[in-house]
């Protein structure tokens, strides 16, 4: 076994590696959570109230019937946490997982502060950065974005610029 250190491109693989599993990792764990409470809401699996159990707790703008309203966030969960696992359209799906974290604090959690003991906003909070991390990074390379989409805003990660290291006019 050699003592010599690592050229910069068995680094670089070493650490794309490392980044890819730790992205599947962010989004299993994301996908699991909006998943199973998703199903809760949406079909009253796991013992949850189903759309028409939601609906009767919501107290949003009359914009839309609550039964809307509780098809709309149980539909997103679901599908935002379906799309996180499977790692498709990933950044959509950040947005959509952020979008009902940031409702459900305005509308239930802060009055409550921001214990998750006392109902707040804590849990709300790391679900939306685990998210946002997500938005930014992108799915990583262990996902059907990847697969599918060699660049632009579905891609698999941050883009690199054109000529790195040159001005542009």
């Amino acid at each position: 076994m050699s003592n010599a250190p690592l050229t910069p491109l068995a680094r670089t693989g070493n650490t794309a590696f490392a980044t890819a599993v730790a992205l599947l990792l962010l989004r299993i764990s994301l996908a699991w959570t909006f998943l199973y409470h998703g199903s809760q809401l949406l079909f009253g699996a796991f013992g949850g109230p189903g759309v028409s159990g939601f609906s009767q707790s919501l107290h949003l703008p009359a914009i839309l019937p609550p039964i809307a309203w509780a098809a709309l966030a149980a539909g997103a969960q679901f599908c935002g946490g379906l799309l996180a696992l499977l790692g498709l359209l990933t950044r959509l799906a950040a947005l959509m997982l952020i979008s009902v974290m940031l409702v459900a604090i305005a509308t239930v959690h802060a009055p409550h502060g921001f214990s998750v003991g006392n109902g707040g906003y804590e849990y709300n909070v790391a679900i939306i950065a685990i998210a946002s991390a997500l938005l930014l990074a992108g799915p990583g390379l262990i996902s059907l974005d990847a697969l599918l989409f060699r660049r632009g805003l579905w891609a698999r990660g941050a883009q690199p610029l054109a000529n790195p290291g040159t001005r542009s006019a």
